[in-house]
């Protein structure tokens, strides 16, 4: 391979996000919704009645797949949409009993992947590793 890609921290962490993400896709397989999915979810389950603007900023992807992914979720039965009292403009995203059952299991796996990423590393390690990528995180912030 070359060592001018290998050498460079953006390959890795590209890799990283990607194996994270193969890895998560393949142990939610049997819950019936994928890594992107549980990011909606993710964000219910701490607060419903989000706009998908608020989906949009917070998880950090364009419009059009927010509104694949709530289509997708939505077909499935886990959350459902409904217009803003306030600003009929907008609609709301609350989970439905279905969403909110996927919850314990869904965030088991999370918690699964997190001891893995976080095995090789001291405790020490890994709460620099946070801060280096917050800080990372924050150069690319619009």
């Amino acid at each position: 391979m070359d060592q001018l890609l290998v050498s460079k921290l953006g390959y890795w962490l590209k890799r990283n996000y990607r194996n994270m993400c193969n890895y998560l896709d393949q142990r939610l397989e049997p819950l019936g919704i994928t890594n992107s999915q549980l990011g909606v979810l993710m964000m219910l389950w701490e607060q419903e009645g989000v706009t998908q603007k608020q989906v949009v900023q917070v998880l950090g992807i364009q419009p059009a797949s927010t509104t694949f992914l709530l289509k997708g979720l939505e077909e499935k039965g886990l959350i459902r949409r409904e217009q803003d009292k306030k600003d009929t403009r907008a609609n709301r995203i609350y989970l439905t009993p279905e969403g909110q059952a996927l919850r314990a299991p869904a965030l088991a796996i999370v918690e699964e992947g997190e001891r893995k990423v976080r095995e090789p590393l001291s405790d020490e390690e890994a709460a620099l590793m946070v801060v280096w990528m917050k800080r990372i995180a924050e150069r690319f912030e619009y």
